[in-house]
């Protein structure tokens, strides 16, 4: 090839090269413009695009982000292909599988979501929307059972667009739609509508369905943004209503420049409303929004993603106080759940009706109602068809009389296509009132299962509190059955017609007849909550809320503690229950208790008494050592323990190690990590901060990048299990801070710097919004809903201990062993109930190096299975049981399956005991 050749052929490669990376870079273009789009909401703009670029390349996020669109634009056929796309990813989200399983739960498509949630409650067990989910799909016979309550019409104010949150207002309502009458040239890019505006139509005394043609809401509220949801005080004189972060022609932003959503004040000027204010609870970093006023105008119910809550978006309230309101209360996990919980209404009752996505429903957001039960909300009544559909229901209203209401929908039929509708509703059923009662003494009995049947179908379903009532609609000109149970009773059964019924209601009772010497008697439950100080005072703790779960029907009560700390229950015989206790700036406790074999008639027996210690949660103040970051000492030389540390009996050191120079979460490390996910999960309240450490070996820069590294890696763990990631922070403090003397040019032994690579739990902080969460939920496998299903795990007896000859020594802390490098860390171990003495029981199924922990889950039902570090071998445990003979009969059990060198292990404070 001569010169000349070869510059031609040169230049052609080069050609070649600039034409290959004009494509590339057409593309990168083009996905570049598309997420543009999608930050900035325009979702159908961006989906459009997404499509385009994969129908050329198969980029893994560009996947994702096309179903996260369908999923912010509420398409469910749209977004179940496509997530179904995202799963074929070999390194998926855990969050996108539960989104496929919505997806295919609001598309009637049960029987395959159902798996999947129970897959996605496997994969993140702090998340309890997987369960609960899971739960939906096999309810939803149920849920699509009309039971004759209401019967539902299209109202005639709809238009082609979306049309929600109803509101009564002098003798109409008032809601929000994006019909554009005021300003019609503004787009919102999320939906290609026009912005939200408040309207009112006048109603029909007649026919709630005909109202008059709706007009622009008069007075200064509506603006070119979005105006939403709405309520009145009871005279009409005050509005409290939604609307973008925009007061006075001025827009306000978060960090990330996103116009989050406020509640303003507004006061009527005859027929017009002026004066809008900003409500102080009120912020530029996260929205709040859909409020509704109690009837005496002193408690403002509404919605708020704002930090410190259990999910996406919370119920909160907020109190009167003068002329201004109080710092929002989150309304429990009762209510809120880790999605979004949205649109309240407070009746005049006191009823609470409200929509969420993550309670057990048919899909989309459901329709719920709960009511206050000893000042805790009640478990939540998903309200069933017709007022719920697979699609989006919400923004439930109801009158005075609970006569008629209306609710928002985008369920088929619908004026506006897949948009949001406003439907009417009119009460059809009278009111069955009953009582279930002892058939020998007439006393009312608390905790019967309730259920009404019509022609063999179950129609509704109660459980009977205190005073043994309960409350069913019946329609007329009908023919029901009403059954009632209750452990160590006779099934009770009752025929009530409806046929020719005159007035609103009808009576009934159900007598259940004991099977038993011991039913109707009571065993009674006393105990004092305290706190015990580092020098073992003990100070009783008022306020502290205390639950009381019956292990086999599921039936809850709740008491609060008086001045003396002390709290009250009854409880029935031949039962088994779990105990929780909970208090703000507290660790959360629960224990077991039971009264099988107990007779609860005789006075000598019948008492039980139950104390529970809670410890105070210590906060770091800033999260650092002294101003050098470095550990600090007394006079004795001993280490100053940081602010913020978890104390031992909550959090028992155990060895997470690494291999050499790589941040990998091994095995091993894993299950000592989901010991800090249930802390985490039981005290919803704490941020924690996750601090690694290394010994001295290597530069300063080096290692302060190889604990960032690891600390990073144990937080992604941590919150790939269901914590949130606000909740947990990272931290590397390389070399900085030392546990003994191997400090640069000191020679040390590798057992020495072993102790030095560590990883460190700490309290950094606290939010009063999340005081508890269900800890029922956490690894029991089982959802939580009225239905009777198990929802806890096994209930081990929480007897005195058993007398042995353990003395009071106890095992020393394990000698530190060589490893091939990394950290050590600090985990949990829960300590549920210390007995007297402090003595427990625990069963050693084995000693590893490589432990196998699968082949123990078959022996999950006796017992949580555990494990601790001594060196390299790791030590797998069962249970925690504070009676010996117990463990004994629980050791038998597992070697009958099969594992013979079970033995009973004895602990003290939950320490080892040689």
């Amino acid at each position: 090839m001569n010169k000349f050749s070869y510059i031609i052929g040169f230049c052609w490669v080069l050609l070649l090269g600039v034409f290959l990376q004009q494509p590339l870079h057409a593309q990168k273009s083009k996905i570049k413009k598309a997420n543009k789009l999608f930050e900035r909401f325009a979702y159908p703009e961006a989906a459009e695009m997404y499509k385009k670029i994969l129908s050329k390349n198969n980029d893994p996020q560009v996947l994702v982000n096309l179903a996260e669109c369908y999923r912010y634009m509420n398409e469910p056929m749209e977004a179940e292909y496509w997530y179904e796309q995202v799963m074929k990813l070999p390194e998926y989200d855990p969050l996108h599988k539960l989104y496929y399983g919505m997806a295919l739960k609001m598309n009637g498509k049960c029987d395959i979501a159902r798996q999947v949630f129970l897959e996605y409650a496997q994969m993140v067990p702090a998340d309890t929307r997987g369960l609960r989910m899971a739960e939906s799909c096999e309810k939803q016979d149920y849920f699509l059972q009309d039971p004759g309550v209401y019967k539902l019409s299209t109202t005639n104010v709809n238009s082609g667009e979306s049309d929600f949150g109803p509101a009564f207002y002098q003798n109409g309502i008032v809601f929000a739609s994006a019909r554009g009458a005021q300003y019609k040239d503004q787009i919102y890019s999320w939906t290609n509508a026009p912005y939200l505006d408040l309207y009112f139509a006048e109603g029909n005394e007649n026919d709630p369905a005909q109202l008059s043609k709706p007009d622009v809401f008069k007075g200064d509220a509506n603006t070119w943004m979005h105006e939403g949801t709405v309520t009145f005080s009871k005279d009409f004189k005050e509005m409290y209503f939604t609307r973008n972060n925009f007061n006075k022609g001025v827009k306000g932003k978060d960090k990330n420049n996103t116009i989050n959503l406020k509640i303003y004040s507004a006061t009527r000027e005859g027929n017009e409303w002026k004066n809008i204010k900003e409500l102080p609870f009120c912020s530029d970093e996260y929205s709040v929004g859909h409020p509704t006023l109690s009837a005496d105008g002193n408690d403002l119910y509404f919605v708020s993603d704002m930090p410190g809550g259990y999910g996406e978006k919370d119920i909160y309230v907020s109190h009167r106080q003068g002329d201004s309101w109080t710092t929002p209360e989150n309304l429990g996990p009762e209510i809120n759940t880790e999605g979004r919980e949205m649109f309240p209404f407070i009746h005049e009752d006191g009823t609470l009706y409200f929509a969420s996505d993550a309670l057990p429903g048919l899909g989309g957001l459901d329709v719920f109602s709960s009511s206050p039960q000893n000042g805790i909300w009640g478990m939540p009544e998903n309200l069933r068809a017709p007022v719920n559909t697979n699609f989006d229901d919400f923004g439930f209203i109801l009158n005075s009389s609970k006569e008629y209401g209306y609710l928002a929908s985008n369920r088929a039929g619908g004026n506006g296509d897949k948009d949001d509708d406003i439907y009417s509703f009119t009460r059809t059923a009278f009111i069955l009132n009953g009582i279930v009662v002892d058939a020998s003494t007439q006393q009312p009995i608390e905790g019967a299962n309730v259920k009404l049947y019509q022609n063999g179908i179950l129609m509704q379903e109660k459980t009977t509190y205190g005073n043994g009532t309960f409350m069913f609609p019946v329609s007329s000109n009908f023919e029901y059955k009403v059954i009632a149970t209750k452990t160590g009773y006779a099934d009770g059964e009752q025929s009530v017609s409806t046929v020719g019924i005159e007035g609103p209601s009808i009576e009934v009772k159900v007598p259940l007849s004991p099977e038993n010497a011991l039913a109707g008697n009571k065993c009674e439950l006393r105990g004092v909550v305290y706190e015990t100080s580092a020098s073992g005072q003990k100070t009783p703790l008022a306020g502290a809320t205390v639950k009381l779960v019956n292990a086999k029907d599921k039936f809850e009560k709740t008491a609060v503690t008086d001045a003396k700390g002390a709290y009250f229950f009854e409880l029935d015989p031949n039962s088994d229950y779990v105990l929780y206790v909970v208090k703000e700036y507290y660790f959360s406790s629960n224990t077991t208790l039971s009264t099988v074999g107990r007779d609860c008639s005789s006075p000598l027996t019948k008492d039980m008494a139950t104390d529970i210690s809670l410890t105070k949660i210590d906060i770091a103040n800033d999260g650092k050592g002294d101003e050098n970051g470095a550990i600090r000492y007394d006079e004795n030389g001993n280490i100053i323990r940081e602010s913020g540390i978890i104390p031992d009996h909550i959090l028992q050191l155990n060895h997470i190690y690494y291999d050499l120079d790589k941040s990998d979460i091994r095995a091993d490390a894993a299950v000592e990590l989901n010991k800090v996910v249930e802390l985490m999960y039981q005290n919803p309240g704490i941020v924690v901060e996750l601090g690694s450490h290394t010994d001295v070996r290597a530069s300063d820069a080096y290692n302060m990048a190889l604990s960032q590294r690891r600390a990073e890696a144990a937080v992604k763990y941590i919150t790939n299990k269901g914590i949130k990631r606000d909740r947990i922070v990272a931290r590397g403090y390389g070399e900085t801070r030392l546990t003994n003397e191997c400090r640069n040019g000191v020679h040390c032994s590798e057992q020495l710097h072993q102790a030095n690579r560590r990883t460190e739990f700490k309290v950094i902080g606290y939010s009063s919004n999340a005081v508890y969460s269900e800890p029922r939920y956490y690894g029991t496998g089982y959802g939580r809903d009225q239905y009777n299903n198990d929802i806890l795990p096994p209930v081990t007896t929480n007897y005195p201990p058993a007398n042995n000859n353990a003395g009071g020594n106890t095992a020393p802390p394990d000698n530190i062993s060589e490893s091939t490098g990394g950290a050590v860390s600090t985990t949990t171990v829960i300590n549920n109930a210390p007995s007297v003495d402090g003595w427990s029981y625990k069963i050693q199924l084995g000693a590893f190096r490589k432990p196998n922990y699968s082949r123990f889950e078959v022996l999950s039902d006796l017992g949580k299975i555990d494990s601790e570090r001594s060196g390299d071998v790791t030590k797998i445990l069962i249970g925690t049981y504070y009676d010996r003979n117990q463990a004994e009969n629980i050791k038998n059990q597992i070697k009958q399956r099969g594992v013979k060198d079970a033995f009973v292990v004895v602990y003290r404070n939950g320490v080892r005991a040689e």
